[in-house]
């Protein structure tokens, strides 16, 4: 058996890759959930290149299915498209597509711009790679593309609030591999020499914890407020719970600062909902003194001390790129360096050491677009503020009887843009290593606010045909 699995597996794994891939393909056309579904196992679990040379080494399954799902679901609209059919109903609802527009204007003038005056300083060339600038200016175009078309494609797929449970429970199926795996690699010993807080993090030579990092704190709120809210309306009540569950340990697995510190977060703001519909609001302020009290006396408090200690952690070092960023918006104050270009100057200021991006989205928008890029990304967590509070509001998006899929809407917002000051959250660039492999966990946020757009949709629907 073993010869059997290395000559099929090992020694022709291309074989096996293109039936998984036909299989893939197949579903991804017979139906638009069982493509997202592809999407979302693709992108959270499958972070491998089969090739280790060349521009396809930095191409994964997650980006293939991407763009396979967004082609169906453009040739979908336009060959079923009627008199009616326009751009604006493709990019259905335009709660943020202003914002968007005005990205998808400067990310490539922002390129062109540093094609016509580059940096005499700056070496525009990767010395570990045969990947050429365009090839990388190329992939920006192509990423940054595919994110902002994720959420439409994801509200139109969802028709009915079953669709809404079924996504939420396909990427918790996700989370909850991801968090076995992950497991199973501090178990039999597949870790890594980075330690955190005396803990080896599981980190294999392709990590599961890229993606179950950012995405367990996301989903979180979901299956947290399907556990609170969602007791008569969701048909896999059980399920959900044993979800919740297992991405909670996820979130603890990742030893990850930011992602325990978004997971309380998200905690956080759906326990408080909770206890507005149970609870007045003076007993609610006694617990709450009751809570920081019963902290402050149980020496929680000096672990925040080890937390940040950098003998006992890592990551600190991120004080440097916030400062190359910085350096590099005012310097470059009007377009900044150009989309994805944040890496060559990187190295040119900083040398190998350098980060390749600021693991800021703030400072790498102002970086790369300049003042114009990150007014835009301003205003986008404007509108996506004015999507929380349409969805907290009575004429919101659900019904009551789907309060979970507020509850959650309204956690997620917040904790997305809390995210943005660790790492790139929102809009990717291709200065990140591993070239393409960062749309994969970027893409899981622009799902759940189509997962938001959708529950918009079908609320609406729902308040028309019940006056």
């Amino acid at each position: 058996m073993a010869v059997t699995v290395d000559i099929s597996l090992v020694q022709f794994p291309l074989v096996w890759l293109g039936a998984i891939g036909v299989v893939a393909v197949l579903a991804q056309f017979k139906s638009r959930m069982s493509g997202l579904a592809v999407v979302l196992f693709s992108c959270g679990l499958l972070n491998y290149s089969p090739f280790e040379i060349g521009a396809l080494s930095r191409l994964y399954a997650g980006d293939v299915a991407i763009a396979i799902f967004l082609v169906a679901w453009f040739g979908i609209a336009w060959f079923r498209r009627q008199a009616a059919w326009s751009w604006s109903s493709l990019f259905q609802p335009n709660l943020v597509n202003r914002p968007l527009l005005g990205m998808a204007v400067v990310t490539p003038i922002s390129m062109l711009w540093s094609r016509l005056h580059p940096d005499p300083s700056v070496t525009y060339n990767f010395p570990h790679s045969d990947v050429s600038w365009a090839t990388a200016q190329a992939s920006q175009l192509a990423l940054f593309a595919a994110m902002i078309c994720i959420p439409f494609a994801v509200a139109a797929t969802i028709k009915s609030w079953k669709n809404v449970e079924a996504v939420v429970i396909t990427i918790g199926v996700v989370v909850a591999i991801g968090t076995l795996l992950t497991a199973a690699a501090l178990i039999f010993g597949f870790g890594s020499s980075y330690a955190i807080l005396g803990a080896t993090r599981a980190y294999w030579e392709q990590p599961w914890d890229s993606s179950i990092e950012p995405l367990t704190a996301l989903l979180l709120p979901f299956l947290y407020s399907g556990v609170l809210f969602g007791r008569r309306s969701l048909s896999s009540y059980w399920l959900i719970c044993v979800l919740f569950v297992l991405c909670l340990l996820g979130v603890v697995l990742t030893f990850s600062r930011e992602s325990w510190l978004l997971a309380f977060a998200g905690l956080f703001l759906v326990s408080a909902l909770w206890f507005r519909r149970r609870v007045t609001p003076a007993v609610a302020l006694i617990m709450i003194v009751v809570l920081v009290v019963s902290v402050a006396f149980s020496g929680a408090i000096g672990l925040v001390y080890h937390f940040y200690n950098p003998d006992e952690v890592y990551g600190l070092e991120r004080i440097y790129y916030y400062a190359t960023a910085l350096q590099l918006f005012a310097t470059h104050p009007l377009l900044g360096v150009g989309a994805g270009n944040y890496q060559f100057f990187d190295r040119s200021y900083t040398g190998e050491a350098g980060g390749g991006i600021a693991h800021n989205q703030f400072l790498t928008v102002a970086a790369e677009t300049g003042i114009l890029g990150l007014i835009l990304l301003l205003w986008l967590m404007i509108a996506l503020l004015r999507i929380r509070r349409k969805l907290l509001s009575s004429q919101g998006c659900a019904d009551d009887s789907h309060y979970w899929v507020k509850a959650a809407g309204s956690a997620l917002v917040p904790v997305w843009i809390a995210e943005c000051f660790f790492q790139e959250a929102s809009f990717v660039t291709a200065a990140a290593g591993g070239g393409t492999k960062v749309v994969t966990a970027t893409v899981f946020p622009w799902v759940l606010l189509g997962v938001l757009f959708a529950a918009c949709s079908l609320g609406q629907t729902t308040a028309g045909n019940n006056p």
